[in-house]
């Protein structure tokens, strides 16, 4: 089936490269605004008067009146040269002035920007409900199972349930991947984070100091070690080696993930996690937090992770931010509690000791990526049969 031309807009994350390369032979997409950047900062823009215009705007919208003058300025400067027919695929934002529109959003939090007093807020909330249950909002996909709850749980409107669709995002199974690395020797250990303290980076080096009185085994942390840390550095030498964040897919592809036995990512703030995908077509067994939110719903599918019960995470039961971002890193410094530290020491011990399950759980994991539940076919299909449903 062929489909009009649809207005991508804002695509900021590199999972829509692999949408767009699943889809483009049945779907023609108009791109429109950023595309393909990680991150929502402008770190990289030298001009002060951008620089105070977006801390103005970020200010703006941790209240209700300016967060919704916020996502009305966005969307009228974004489709300001959209044609007023095309369906838009809204990236993480939302859509006025009578556009026929898919909103995409990892969970309910990303419409508040991850502020759970905004989305608690009743006039906010409000404006939602009546935009994502009005008739231009013709569907909302979101990442997991666990997303979809969220939303559940914050709109209690059928006319918002219906239009409710999950679809996993994934990657094309990397070529790097494709020939199955002979593992054996020193078990080697790949941590990946970017914001130390809520991915669970200090709690990944005690862990480690404690692990390595017992085991030999070689670490790659790949994080943005504070100064206060940077003790870890000689207290480990030998034993990790340090990187900062940074560099590109290939990169970690080629030197990190085909070297590694074993992959960790304890973030406690995670809505789904694609470097959980990247691991898991690398044949990698997983250490992570158990979360509730699209985290552990990736776990589920792929079947290879060791999940531990973290102390602290942002996810209520439903999957909505229950304290905000600030204040979890906070409780995660304060917290001098070890118990955490004990479950990651045990999860990471049985990897380290016992090969077989690092390489029965590793070829489960690959599985998932390469043909089954987070294959990029089904997730072409299943964006197919959502176009269909749209504009059937």
């Amino acid at each position: 089936m062929k489909f009009p031309e649809i207005t991508l807009s804002r695509p900021l994350h590199p999972v829509f490269t692999e949408m767009i390369s699943a889809t483009e032979d049945a779907v023609r997409y108009q791109v429109i605004g950023e595309r393909f950047r990680d991150g929502g900062s402008i770190s990289g823009v030298s001009n002060p008067v951008i620089h105070f215009a977006y801390d103005m705007a970020v200010r703006m919208r941790r209240y209700a009146a300016g967060a919704i003058a916020y996502n009305r300025a966005r969307s009228a400067l974004l489709l300001r040269q959209a044609p007023r027919s095309q369906l838009v695929y809204a990236c993480s934002h939302l859509v006025y002035g009578g556009y026929p529109w898919i909103g995409e959003y990892e969970n309910v939090n990303a419409l508040a920007f991850y502020s759970p007093a905004l989305l608690r807020n009743g006039r906010f909330a409000e404006h939602l409900r009546r935009l994502l249950g009005g008739p231009d909002c013709r569907a909302i996909r979101v990442y997991s199972p666990s997303a979809a709850l969220s939303f559940r749980a914050i709109f209690q409107d059928e006319a918002v349930h219906r239009k409710l669709h999950v679809i996993h995002p994934t990657i094309k199974f990397p070529a790097e991947g494709r020939e199955f690395p002979c593992r054996g020797g020193i078990p080697r250990i790949l941590f990946i984070g970017r914001g130390f303290w809520v991915k669970g980076g200090a709690l990944f080096l005690q862990a480690v100091v404690k692990l390595r009185r017992a085991f030999e085994f070689r670490v790659d942390f790949i994080s943005d070690l504070p100064s206060e840390c940077d003790h870890y550095r000689t207290e480990l030498e030998g034993t990790v080696n340090f990187y900062p964040v940074g560099f590109s897919r290939t990169e970690l592809y080629t030197r990190f993930y085909r070297a590694s036995d074993i992959f960790v990512m304890l973030g406690m703030a995670d809505s789904y996690g694609m470097v959980l995908v990247e691991a898991s077509a690398f044949g990698l067994p997983i250490v992570a937090m158990r979360l509730d939110s699209g985290v552990s719903d990736v776990l589920r599918l792929t079947g290879n992770a060791i999940q531990v019960e973290p102390d602290h995470q942002i996810f209520d039961s439903s999957g909505v931010h229950c304290v905000e971002p600030e204040e979890l890193v906070r409780q995660i410094r304060t917290d001098a509690s070890t118990g955490v530290v004990d479950r990651i020491v045990d999860a990471l011990a049985a990897l380290i000791s016992d090969r077989s399950l690092r390489e029965e759980m590793g070829a489960r994991g690959r599985a998932a990526v390469f043909d089954g539940p987070l294959s990029v076919h089904n997730m072409r299909q299943s964006m197919l049969d959502l176009y269909a449903t749209v504009t059937g």
